[in-house]
């Protein structure tokens, strides 16, 4: 089954070119989140990286910015959002590659698998972990997997504690909790959150023997595994 087609300007209501300012206001501590991704990328010897569903290329052109040895492919459906991360990382020459595609395609053989907001567009375990098996596949020995998204509990106290948070969060860039809930309810229809737990038991499933939880801050979350 091909994976429905996500545009940001009907999901967020925002053209791409608007993305990354606003992303700031929704996502608790989100630069904190991309640079523990970034921090950890650069430990690894001249990174070719995949970037999937990389939207306006922030992730991916913080690696660029950052680690002068590393090389990156920015996969994203959208090409409104792939003609903002080309622009962003025009000055990079051949470090970067634009690629339209699917989280379905066929993965390159890479050093690292990156992913900031964008694997909570796959709402099933079963077709989740069958990608965590692919990027596992495709990671060479000593490589690694990195999602930057948000892991929530379903139901309880945990998830009404984390919502809270996430909603103090966004009041502090002028979001008030009505609006808040609004957009959490919004986002509800497309974005399928999971606990960290189940995260880490299906890269387990999908052959990462040890996966890991780097960093979180309410419900933003850095997680993954070395290969």
């Amino acid at each position: 089954m091909v994976m429905t087609e996500h545009r940001v300007a009907t999901h967020l209501g925002l053209a791409a070119s608007d993305y990354d300012a606003a992303i700031r206001r929704y996502i608790p501590a989100y630069d904190e989140m991309i640079a523990t991704v970034v921090g950890i990328v650069g430990t690894l010897d001249a990174p070719y990286v995949s970037d999937l569903g990389a939207g306006t290329g922030a992730l991916g052109a913080a690696i660029l910015d950052r680690v002068p040895s590393a090389r990156v492919q920015f996969l994203d459906i959208d090409p409104s959002m792939l003609e903002v991360a080309g622009a962003r990382v025009a000055r990079h020459g051949q470090r970067a590659e634009l690629r339209r595609g699917s989280f379905d395609d066929a993965l390159p053989a890479c050093d690292a698998v990156v992913a900031s907001l964008a694997l909570h567009h796959v709402p099933d375990l079963d077709r989740k972990r069958a990608l965590y098996a692919r990027i596992h596949e495709a990671l060479r020995p000593g490589g690694v997997f990195l999602v930057a998204d948000a892991t929530v509990h379903e139901v309880g106290a945990a998830h009404d504690h984390i919502y809270h948070r996430w909603a103090a969060a966004m009041a502090q860039h002028g979001i008030a909790r009505p609006e808040a809930d609004a957009l959490f309810a919004q986002w509800a229809g497309e974005d399928r959150y999971y606990p960290l737990a189940v995260e880490l038991e299906q890269l387990r499933a999908a052959g990462f023997s040890q996966p890991d939880c780097f960093w979180k801050h309410g419900p933003s979350t850095v997680f993954g595994g070395f290969r």
